[in-house]
Protein backbone atom coordinates (compact mmCIF):
# COMPACT_ATOMS: atom_id res chain seq x y z
CA UNK A 1 0.00 0.00 0.00
CA UNK A 2 3.15 2.76 0.83
CA UNK A 3 4.47 1.29 -2.86
CA UNK A 4 1.02 2.52 -4.34
CA UNK A 5 0.77 6.23 -2.43
CA UNK A 6 4.34 6.64 -3.42
CA UNK A 7 4.31 5.42 -7.05
CA UNK A 8 0.82 7.78 -7.47
CA UNK A 9 2.44 10.67 -5.85
CA UNK A 10 5.73 10.56 -8.16
CA UNK A 11 3.33 10.06 -11.62
CA UNK A 12 1.04 13.06 -10.55
CA UNK A 13 3.91 15.34 -9.72
CA UNK A 14 5.79 13.88 -13.28
CA UNK A 15 2.25 14.90 -14.71
CA UNK A 16 1.51 18.40 -13.35
CA UNK A 17 5.33 19.50 -14.36
CA UNK A 18 5.31 17.88 -17.76
CA UNK A 19 1.60 20.41 -18.24
CA UNK A 20 2.94 23.77 -16.92
CA UNK A 21 6.63 23.14 -18.73
CA UNK A 22 5.10 23.40 -22.04
CA UNK A 23 2.55 26.47 -21.14
CA UNK A 24 5.48 28.27 -19.18
CA UNK A 25 7.73 28.12 -22.47
CA UNK A 26 5.17 29.16 -24.61
CA UNK A 27 5.57 32.37 -26.79
CA UNK A 28 3.55 35.79 -25.36
CA UNK A 29 -0.06 35.90 -26.98
CA UNK A 30 -0.08 37.71 -30.22
CA UNK A 31 3.74 37.36 -30.77
CA UNK A 32 4.33 34.92 -33.58
CA UNK A 33 7.70 35.09 -34.66
CA UNK A 34 11.06 37.70 -34.96
CA UNK A 35 10.83 40.52 -37.83
CA UNK A 36 13.76 39.64 -40.28
CA UNK A 37 16.33 41.78 -41.07
CA UNK A 38 14.40 42.70 -43.90
CA UNK A 39 11.79 43.58 -42.12
CA UNK A 40 13.60 45.29 -39.47
CA UNK A 41 14.79 47.73 -42.29
CA UNK A 42 11.68 48.80 -43.86
CA UNK A 43 10.16 49.35 -40.66
CA UNK A 44 13.22 51.88 -40.06
CA UNK A 45 12.02 53.24 -43.28
CA UNK A 46 8.59 53.83 -42.76
CA UNK A 47 9.05 55.05 -39.55
CA UNK A 48 11.96 57.75 -40.57
CA UNK A 49 9.41 58.84 -43.38
CA UNK A 50 6.09 58.73 -40.89
CA UNK A 51 8.35 61.26 -38.42
CA UNK A 52 9.08 63.71 -41.57
CA UNK A 53 5.61 63.84 -41.83
CA UNK A 54 4.25 64.34 -38.91
CA UNK A 55 6.85 67.40 -38.67
CA UNK A 56 5.98 68.63 -41.94
CA UNK A 57 2.25 68.92 -40.43
CA UNK A 58 3.55 70.35 -37.49
CA UNK A 59 4.68 73.24 -39.15
CA UNK A 60 2.22 73.33 -41.66
CA UNK A 61 -0.45 74.22 -39.22
CA UNK A 62 -2.23 70.78 -40.17
CA UNK A 63 -5.43 70.31 -37.87
CA UNK A 64 -4.76 69.06 -34.13
CA UNK A 65 -6.37 65.71 -34.98
CA UNK A 66 -4.75 64.73 -37.75
CA UNK A 67 -1.29 65.89 -36.34
CA UNK A 68 -2.25 64.07 -33.20
CA UNK A 69 -3.30 60.62 -35.67
CA UNK A 70 0.37 60.69 -37.24
CA UNK A 71 2.16 61.27 -33.78
CA UNK A 72 0.24 57.83 -32.88
CA UNK A 73 0.65 56.64 -36.32
CA UNK A 74 5.04 57.23 -35.89
CA UNK A 75 4.97 55.54 -32.34
CA UNK A 76 3.64 52.38 -33.89
CA UNK A 77 5.58 51.85 -36.61
CA UNK A 78 8.25 53.21 -34.42
CA UNK A 79 7.40 49.60 -32.63
CA UNK A 80 8.15 47.42 -35.11
CA UNK A 81 11.63 47.94 -35.21
CA UNK A 82 12.94 44.80 -33.63
CA UNK A 83 16.54 45.23 -33.66
CA UNK A 84 19.27 44.68 -30.70
CA UNK A 85 21.48 47.17 -31.89
CA UNK A 86 19.29 49.72 -32.19
CA UNK A 87 17.19 48.97 -29.25
CA UNK A 88 18.56 52.11 -27.21
CA UNK A 89 17.93 54.44 -29.98
CA UNK A 90 14.75 53.55 -30.71
CA UNK A 91 13.52 54.06 -27.20
CA UNK A 92 15.23 57.53 -27.25
CA UNK A 93 13.97 58.34 -29.92
CA UNK A 94 10.09 57.19 -28.76
CA UNK A 95 10.77 59.65 -25.80
CA UNK A 96 11.67 62.32 -27.87
CA UNK A 97 8.49 61.85 -29.87
CA UNK A 98 6.51 61.46 -26.54
CA UNK A 99 8.22 65.20 -25.61
CA UNK A 100 7.03 66.69 -28.99
CA UNK A 101 3.34 65.27 -28.89
CA UNK A 102 2.97 66.42 -24.91
CA UNK A 103 4.20 70.30 -26.24
CA UNK A 104 1.50 70.05 -29.38
CA UNK A 105 -0.76 69.17 -27.02
CA UNK A 106 -0.28 72.08 -25.15
CA UNK A 107 -0.56 74.25 -27.65
CA UNK A 108 3.54 74.60 -27.88
CA UNK A 109 4.20 74.54 -31.43
CA UNK A 110 7.80 75.93 -31.15
CA UNK A 111 8.52 73.17 -28.97
CA UNK A 112 6.71 70.39 -30.53
CA UNK A 113 8.09 71.38 -33.55
CA UNK A 114 12.08 71.25 -31.39
CA UNK A 115 11.15 68.12 -29.98
CA UNK A 116 10.40 66.54 -33.26
CA UNK A 117 13.49 67.99 -35.34
CA UNK A 118 15.15 66.13 -32.57
CA UNK A 119 13.38 62.84 -33.09
CA UNK A 120 13.80 62.95 -36.56
CA UNK A 121 17.61 63.07 -36.02
CA UNK A 122 17.73 60.30 -33.89
CA UNK A 123 15.48 58.48 -36.47
CA UNK A 124 17.97 59.33 -39.06
CA UNK A 125 20.94 58.14 -36.75
CA UNK A 126 19.38 54.75 -35.53
CA UNK A 127 18.73 54.27 -39.68
CA UNK A 128 22.58 55.05 -40.30
CA UNK A 129 23.16 52.82 -37.07
CA UNK A 130 20.95 49.77 -38.54
CA UNK A 131 22.84 49.87 -42.03
CA UNK A 132 26.10 50.45 -40.63
CA UNK A 133 25.93 47.59 -38.56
Amino acid sequence: MGLLKKVSLALFVSVAMLATASTAMAKPAGKIENATPAETAIAIDETLAQSKLTLAAITDGTDKETVMEMFKTTKQLAKKIESTVTYMLREKSLGKLSKARTAYNHGDLKEAEAQMIEANESFELLSKTYNNF
